[in-house]
């Protein structure tokens, strides 16, 4: 019998006081999801609490992921009219459901998803002003993790009551051995995708792996918060 077992952890980073990073972690509804309130807007941290508040309740409901992630943009917009949070307050999210080993994930933002199968490979592509720029060809792949728009992102939920988003997805399989890794853009932009993979490659104890992950983006600075979830699958294991 093959099942996931998984592991997650949150930290404010070196230089923030405040964690506006929030998780979302309900195995009984095989979701999982990361997400990273923004600085740049008012209440990032109210923003995150309620996408991992509200998507459960619509996934709950039956809704699909995306139509989940859609119905928490506007959640968000509801409440800060409501006057919770502030006006603004805008938050990413990466999402995973899991049926069996057959994955779906779906986003808004910079915050992302990889999988592992012995090599890693980034299955999200960032909403950001680099992403574009390097779409367009005016930037090299290289420059991208240097360029100052770095942390600008293209789209978020909530934010501007007028803004419109696009959930993208993308759906997959597992076999055993194989690790889902969902994370706040805290992780990636301290610690590059090739020692990302030597610790998933050198650890094999999933719960491990994730404060392995969490220590090298402390040890290269912890600019930022930091959130990182793991799904590895098994065979004949249980949930942790």
């Amino acid at each position: 019998m093959t099942s996931v077992e998984f592991a997650y952890a949150t930290h404010p980073g070196r230089k923030r006081s405040l964690n506006e990073d929030s998780l979302c972690i309900e195995p009984e509804l095989s979701l999982w999801a990361v997400a990273d309130g923004m600085g740049g807007h008012a209440s990032g941290e109210v923003a995150s609490g309620l996408v991992v508040q509200e998507l459960p309740r619509q996934i709950r409901e039956g809704k699909a992921l995306a139509s989940a992630i859609l119905d928490t943009h506007r959640a968000i917009h509801r409440a800060a009219g409501l006057g919770q949070g502030g006006h603004d307050m805008g938050s990413t999210v990466v999402a995973a459901r899991l049926r069996g080993l057959s994955y779906q994930i779906a986003w808004v933002g910079d915050s992302r998803a990889y999988l592992w199968n012995g090599a890693l490979r980034q299955l999200t592509r960032d909403h950001s002003y680099v992403q574009l720029l390097w779409e367009a060809g005016l930037i090299e792949e290289a420059d991208m993790a240097s360029h100052p728009g770095r942390n600008v992102i293209s789209q978020a939920l909530g934010g501007s009551e007028h803004q419109e988003i696009k959930v993208d997805v993308v759906s997959g399989e597992l076999s055993p051995g194989d690790s889902l890794l969902l994370c706040s853009d805290g992780l990636n932009s301290e610690v590059p995708d090739a020692e990302i993979a030597r610790i998933l490659s050198s650890t094999p104890n999933t719960s491990a792996r994730v404060d392995r992950l969490v220590d090298a983006a402390l040890e290269a600075g912890g600019n930022d918060n930091i959130t990182v979830v793991l799904l590895t699958a098994r065979n004949g294991r249980a949930f942790d």
